[in-house]
């Protein structure tokens, strides 16, 4: 059984964020919105609210995101391996081409995000939901799922080479376009799926086909 994500924990009222962002990031329970960043190398948030934030092209030696809401996220080639978020919820994002690997997401929901070409190896998934991601080329190789689900998501040339899953949803997701299909195993599928795989999985496995 898939465990749902648990949400964040945001206080019921919060101060409008107007700090400035030097060489580092820092946002506790606090509201932002229409805010660029450029520069830092350290981000840190926490209990707080974002709307139309750009982190776009930063590259972080640390990235930690915790208790957070996050909406319009612009952060396309973010740098930020290692980044450790725990119980977010981010939609109607852009994270295209962002590098998290060996990232540790947990209890976070990633809702109508551009994840294409983002690269999530070595990274560890728990308790993480995706719904109408694209994730096409993606990268996950190597990478740990447990509790995992994708809805509705483009997994077209997606990779899972390498990756371990552990009580992980992909039904009704086309993966026949997907890579390292091997990397799924312990993963929940339909009959029909499992049917539209076997050429994917004979391949990987080395057998040759002949009537």
């Amino acid at each position: 059984m898939v465990v749902k994500p648990v949400a964040p924990k945001i206080p019921a009222q919060l101060a409008a964020w107007d700090d400035e962002a030097d060489d580092s990031l820092e946002i506790d329970r606090a509201a932002v919105s229409n805010l660029y960043v450029a520069g830092v190398t350290y981000a840190n948030i926490d209990m707080s609210r974002l709307d139309h934030v750009s982190l776009t092209g930063l590259v972080l030696e640390r990235l930690e995101i915790s208790d957070a809401v996050c909406t319009k996220l612009e952060s396309a080639g973010l740098r930020g391996h290692k980044a450790r978020l725990l119980r977010v919820q981010i939609s109607d994002s852009r994270m295209t081409g962002s590098e998290l690997g060996g990232g540790s997401f947990e209890d976070c929901t990633f809702r109508n995000i551009k994840f294409d070409e983002a690269g999530f190896r070595f990274a560890t998934f728990k308790r993480v939901h995706f719904e109408n991601c694209m994730l096409r080329a993606a990268d996950f190789g190597n990478a740990r799922f447990t509790h995992v689900t994708f809805s509705s998501c483009d997994l077209t040339d997606t990779n899972f080479t390498s990756a371990h899953c552990s009580s992980v949803d992909i039904r009704e997701q086309d993966i026949v376009a997907a890579k390292g299909v091997l990397g799924l195993k312990g993963a929940t599928i339909s009959s029909e799926q499992l049917m539209q795989l076997a050429p994917l999985l004979a391949a990987e496995l080395g057998f040759r086909l002949e009537d």
